[in-house]
C-alpha cells in the first residue's frame, strides 16, 4: 500500500490525510512524545526511506544512510610556523649538478649565461690519502700467508716432478689453513697421481665440505673413484660437476667412460654427444665417442667421429689410427691402409698401425 506522507503549507497548517495515511501521522507522533529523536520524520518529510533504529545494519543495508545526522566536525586547527623562521628552499629534482654545502641547480644554459656568483675554492683531493683505513686492509690482504707460501712451494716441487714432496708441502699448507680449498684440491691431485687414490678422496672430500659447489673437486673426486673401480661411485659425481659447470666438457667426457665401464655404451655416446655440445673443439670427446660408435656396431659414425678429430689435429695419430679400423669394419680397406700409412707418417713406430696396415694390405690381395 502507497502511503502520502504529509505535507506543510506555506502558513505552517497540515493538509488533511486519510485512513491509514493518518494512522501513520498518529504513530509517528507518539513516538516522538516517547523520547524519539526528530530525525525520522524529517526523513519521512524528504522522501528518503526510513530504517528500523534498532536494525543493527543499518548503514550498510540503506544507500541512503541511516538518517543520523553527524554533528559537524570542527575545522582542523594548523600550527602556524615561526615567523622567524626562515623558508626552506628544496633542492630541484635530478640536478645536472650538486656542489658540497649548497642546494642543488641546474646549469644554465648556453643561451642565458650568467655570471657565476663567487665562491669559495674548492680543496684540491690531490696529495690527501682519502679512506686511509681501506689502504691499510689492502696492504694486509696483499701479504703472502704462510699458507700460501707453501701452497707456491709445492707447486714448483710439483713441476720439478717431485710428487712425494708436492704432497707433503700441501699437507703441511692444508695444516696452517684447514679452510684453503685449493690446498684440499692440490693434495686430491697429487695423492692421485701417487696412486693414492683413497687419499686423493679423502682430500677431496674435505674440500668438499668447505666449498660444496666446487665443481672441479666432484670431477677430480670423481676420476679418483673411476680409478678404484667404483664407477657407479664416480658417475654421481661426474654428473654433479657437470650439473655445475655447465660449460666445462670434462665432466660429461669422464661420465661417458663411466658408463662404458658400466656397459651402456648408448648413454655413453649421449655424454660424449653432451661434452661436443659444450665444447666443439674437444677433440678427445670425438675420439671416444667414435669408439662408442664401434662398440655398438656403427663403423660409418664412427668414421665421421675420427674425421672430425683429425680435423681439428691432423696431428694425433689415435684419429688416423681408429680411421683405419672404422674404415676395415666397413670393408674399404684401401682407404683403411691410406689412414695407417698417414699415421705411421706422423708416428713411424706406432706399433698399431704397422700390424694393421699389414692386415689391410692382405686383405686387399685376397680379393
Amino acid at each position: 500500500m502507497m502511503f502520502r506522507s504529509s505535507r506543510t503549507t506555506a502558513a505552517g497548517n497540515r493538509t488533511p490525510l486519510c485512513g491509514c495515511a493518518a494512522a501513520a501521522i498518529v504513530a509517528a507522533a507518539l513516538l516522538s512524545t516517547a523520547g524519539l529523536p526528530p530525525r525520522l520524520a524529517s526523513a519521512q518529510d524528504s522522501q528518503t526511506p526510513g530504517i528500523p533504529e534498532d536494525d543493527p545494519f543499518a548503514d550498510e543495508l540503506n544507500p541512503f544512510g541511516s538518517g543520523k545526522a553527524a554533528a559537524p566536525a570542527p575545522p582542523p586547527v594548523l600550527p602556524r610556523p615561526p615567523a622567524a623562521e626562515p623558508r626552506v628552499q628544496l633542492p630541484m629534482p635530478f640536478p645536472e649538478r650538486t656542489l658540497p654545502g649548497e642546494p642543488a641547480e641546474r646549469r644554465p644554459s648556453a643561451a642565458t649565461p650568467r655570471q657565476q656568483s663567487a665562491r669559495p675554492a674548492q680543496p684540491s683531493i690531490r696529495g690527501l690519502t682519502p679512506f686511509p683505513e681501506a689502504e691499510e686492509e689492502a696492504a694486509e690482504e696483499g701479504d703472502i700467508s704462510p699458507a700460501d707460501k707453501l701452497l707456491a712451494e709445492a707447486e714448483q716441487l710439483g713441476k720439478e716432478g717431485k710428487l712425494e714432496a708436492e704432497r707433503d708441502t700441501l699437507r703441511r699448507a692444508v695444516a696452517a689453513d684447514p679452510q684453503l680449498v685449493v690446498a684440499h684440491l692440490a693434495l686430491g691431485v697429487v695423492c692421485r697421481r701417487l696412486g693414492d687414490f683413497e687419499g686423493s678422496v679423502e682430500a677431496l672430500s674435505k674440500g668438499l665440505a668447505i666449498d660444496p659447489e666446487n665443481p672441479e673437486l666432484y670431477l677430480r673426486r670423481g676420476i679418483a673413484w673411476f680409478h678404484q673401480g667404483l664407477y657407479g661411485v664416480a658417475l654421481e659425481d661426474f654428473e654433479d660437476a657437470a650439473g655445475i659447470a655447465y660449460d666445462d666438457p670434462r665432466p660429461e667426457l669422464w661420465r661417458g667412460l663411466t658408463l662404458i665401464e658400466l656397459r651402456r655404451p648408448l648413454e655413453a655416446i649421449n655424454a660424449y654427444a653432451s661434452a661436443i655440445r659444450r665444447d666443439r673443439s674437444f677433440m678427445i670427446a670425438y675420439l671416444n665417442r667414435g669408439l662408442a660408435y664401434l662398440s655398438t656396431d656403427e663403423p660409418r659414425k664412427a668414421e665421421f667421429d675420427f674425421d672430425l678429430a683429425i680435423r681439428h689435429d691432423p696431428r694425433d695419430v689415435r684419429a688416423w689410427f681408429n680411421r683405419g679400423v672404422a674404415q676395415s669394419r666397413q670393408g674399404k680397406h684401401a682407404e683403411a691402409v691410406e689412414s695407417y700409412t698417414a699415421a705411421l707418417r706422423i708416428k713411424p713406430d706406432h706399433a698399431p698401425s704397422l700390424q694393421n696396415r699389414a692386415a689391410a694390405e692382405r686383405m686387399l690381395r685376397v680379393r
